[in-house]
């Protein structure tokens, strides 16, 4: 596959999309770029990284025609080339690090009085000494400039020192301030517009809430002067008759039995259910139901105690409170204590 290739395109016939380096072009004198003697040092190291980029860069990429003939690009744009300047006819000037510089320039390179007098404002807050001294050799130079000459700009003035104020000043400024400090009302919402169709949201809420059910609190009965001379109607007496319904369930001749009852013969199942339940007697202990009660299993006698087990079966450490150990000894503080007047008092015997 042939692929037409611009004049500027200096890229290698394979479709790597790998360019020629610009130091290495054949349409111009080749430039080498020297390396610097300190750095002479980081050379090997730096190849030896630069080459196992380059396997993994070739192990990465898949190399398989049909993704070759893909990657080209549709429209093939040419890109920028540096030009070598040997090609221009013009020779190029080279301009001293130190030019001379002249007094119109020095005038005009000086910053501008304003801007200085504000970072030095700055500097005086922040107490910065240093950016201070600098600050003022700027302004001094600025100051005796010939523009700053010309617009008449002046030197900074000491602020005015600011009045005391009166109690009036003060009230006013502390209600001013009371006001600022009190929080802001926030504004109610707007009502949320309805389309058509749709339900209220508060009428919504107001319908899924609960009802309030009051609960019916029947009196106690109290036999009153109208039960006493209260005469029934006849609804009520054929009301109050109490209904009489026959019987089905009660056999009229319970001697008489069936004759397919009579030739029945019951299952082995309905044999099996017709016996009756073994009750087992949770209060026999295992000794009477055991065939042996004298034999342990072997289960019991491999087991092991746990630790949590062996925690249990501690006995508890129970203080007998109601005995004293030494009771002819007396608390310091009843040595201490003081009797008050009124246990004087109340410590005397009667009729004494």
């Amino acid at each position: 596959m042939t692929v037409k290739r611009f004049k500027c395109d200096l890229s290698p016939e394979a479709p790597t999309s790998l360019k020629i380096d610009d130091t290495n072009r054949f349409d111009c004198c080749h430039v080498h770029d020297r390396i610097p003697y300190d750095a002479e040092c980081f050379l090997k190291d730096v190849s030896k990284e630069l080459n196992m980029l380059y396997r993994r860069h070739s192990r990465m990429i898949e190399k398989r025609k049909r993704l070759m003939e893909l990657a080209l690009p549709v429209r093939r744009w040419c890109r920028f080339v540096p030009r070598c300047p040997c090609r221009f006819e013009k020779s190029i000037e080279m301009v001293p690090a130190d030019p001379p510089i002249h007094t119109r320039t020095e005038q005009l390179a000086l910053p501008l009085i304003r801007r200085l007098q504000v970072r030095r404002a700055d500097a005086l807050v922040k107490g910065d000494k240093i950016t201070e001294v600098i600050l003022n050799r700027w302004l001094r130079n600025s100051y005796l400039s010939l523009y700053s000459r010309l617009s008449n700009t002046q030197p900074m003035k000491k602020p005015p020192k600011p009045k005391k104020q009166s109690k009036k000043q003060k009230a006013r400024h502390a209600k001013y301030i009371e006001t600022l400090a009190k929080p802001k009302q926030i504004p109610k919402p707007a009502k949320p517009e309805r389309n058509v169709g749709e339900m209220d949201k508060k009428r919504l809420k107001k319908l899924a809430r609960p009802k309030k059910r009051i609960e019916d609190i029947k009196q106690p009965w109290e036999f009153t002067k109208a039960l006493k001379t209260y005469k029934p109607t006849a609804r009520i007496l054929a009301i109050a008759k109490p209904l009489i319904r026959e019987n089905f369930h009660i056999n009229e001749e319970p001697e008489k039995v069936s004759r397919n009852a009579l030739k029945y013969k019951a299952s082995p199942r309905v044999k099996e259910m017709a016996q009756p339940l073994k009750v087992f007697d949770r209060n026999a202990g295992a000794a009477e139901t055991a065939d042996d009660p004298f034999t342990i299993s072997p289960n019991a006698l491999k087991y092991k105690a746990t630790s949590r087990i062996k925690e249990l079966a501690e006995p508890k450490e129970f203080e007998n409170t109601h005995i004293r150990e030494n009771p002819f000894a007396i608390s310091p503080a009843a040595l201490k204590a003081k009797a008050s007047p009124r246990l004087i008092e109340l410590a005397k015997p009667k009729g004494g």
